[in-house]
C-alpha cells in the first residue's frame, strides 16, 4: 500500500469491491443478512452498502426511482469492481429472467427482469450488455448444491452469488447467456402533464415526514406563487399552496410547492404531512393550479 500526500494509507483499487444493496425485505427475518452472509462467503473483502430494505412490499416502481437516484452517486473508478444489487421481485419463482446487467459506465446490476434495473442502468449510461443468469451454472461456480434453489428467495440463491461472484472478476459468460436489452421488461413511466393552468402529475414518492414527490420537474405559471393542489378524484377540496424554495417559508401547518433534492416538484406542510392533508397516496395524480388567493 502506498501513503498519499495526505498522510493515509491508500487502498490498492484492485483490492477495492464494493456492493450495494437494495430491496424490499425489510429487518426482520434475517433476509438481508442471509443475502449479506453469501456475498461475505464468496467474496470476503467486498464491502457491502446498504442501500435501503424498507420499500413497501413489491414496490417496483418505488424501488426503481431509489435504485436510479442512488447508484450514480457511487464513484465509479476503472479498477474498482462495482456492483449493483436489487429485489423487488414479486414474480419470484415464475418464468422472470435472472439479469446481470453491464452499465456503460461499467458498473454491474443485478436482480430481477420487471423494471427494476432498467432506470438505474440508464443512469449510468445505459445498457451496455445484458445477460440472462443461469441458476445451475451459477450454483456450480458458487460452490453451492445444484437443484436446490428455493422458489421464493432468489436474493440468497441467485442475486446475491451471482452479484459477488460477478464483482470479483468472474466473467459474465461463466454463468449466464447474453439477451437482447430491447426484450428487457421496462416499466411505464409515470404520468405527468402540463396544462394551460399548471400541471397534472403522479405521485411518485411519500417521504418520512409526509412530503408528496411528484413526477413532473417544472410547471407553467413559474411568476405565480398562489395555487391550488388537490388529488384527482378525491371528494376533499382542493388546498391553497405557496411556492416556496425552503420549507421556513411556510408557516406552520400551511402547503407548500417546493423542488426538491432530486429536481422534482414536492408538497410539504410545515410541521405537518402533506400527504395526510391531501389524502395523497404514491400512484395519485395531483392536480397543481394557479391563482389561487393567499
Amino acid at each position: 500500500m502506498e501513503e498519499t500526500n495526505a498522510g493515509l494509507l491508500e487502498i490498492p483499487r484492485s483490492e477495492c469491491k464494493t456492493i450495494t444493496f437494495l430491496s424490499d425485505f425489510g429487518w426482520a427475518g434475517g433476509y438481508v443478512a442471509a443475502c449479506e452472509a453469501v456475498m461475505l462467503s464468496l467474496a470476503p473483502n467486498v464491502q457491502i452498502h446498504q442501500i435501503t430494505h424498507s420499500l413497501a412490499p413489491g414496490a417496483v416502481r418505488s424501488g426503481s426511482i431509489v435504485f436510479a437516484r442512488v447508484a450514480p452517486l457511487y464513484q465509479k473508478w476503472p479498477a474498482m469492481p462495482l456492483a449493483h444489487l436489487a429485489v423487488v421481485d414479486p414474480g419470484v419463482g415464475t418464468a422472470r429472467r435472472a439479469l446481470a446487467l453491464i452499465a456503460n459506465r461499467g458498473d454491474i446490476l443485478v436482480g430481477p427482469d420487471n423494471g427494476l434495473l432498467l432506470p438505474a442502468a440508464e443512469a449510468l449510461g445505459s445498457v451496455r450488455e445484458a445477460w440472462e443468469i443461469q441458476p445451475e451454472r451459477l450454483q456450480t461456480l458458487a460452490g453451492l448444491p445444484t437443484g436446490k434453489l428455493s422458489a421464493t428467495f432468489h436474493g440468497r440463491d441467485v442475486f446475491a452469488p451471482a452479484a459477488a461472484l460477478l464483482v470479483s472478476g468472474v466473467p459474465v459468460t461463466d454463468l449466464a447467456r447474453p439477451v437482447d436489452p430491447a426484450e428487457l421488461v421496462r416499466l411505464p413511466g409515470p404520468f405527468n402533464q402540463a396544462t394551460p393552468e399548471g400541471v397534472l402529475s403522479e405521485v411518485i414518492e411519500i417521504d418520512n415526514f409526509g412530503n408528496v414527490g411528484l413526477a413532473a420537474c417544472s410547471m407553467n405559471s413559474p411568476d405565480i406563487s398562489g395555487f391550488l393542489v388537490g388529488v384527482a378524484g378525491s371528494q376533499s377540496a382542493p388546498r391553497e399552496a405557496k411556492l416556496v424554495t425552503t420549507y421556513a417559508e411556510l408557516e406552520p401547518g400551511r402547503l407548500g410547492i417546493y423542488q426538491d433534492s432530486w429536481g422534482h416538484l414536492a408538497l410539504a406542510v410545515n410541521g405537518g404531512s402533506a400527504a395526510k392533508l391531501l389524502d395523497a397516496r404514491e400512484g395519485a395524480v395531483v392536480r397543481i393550479t394557479s391563482g389561487a388567493p393567499l
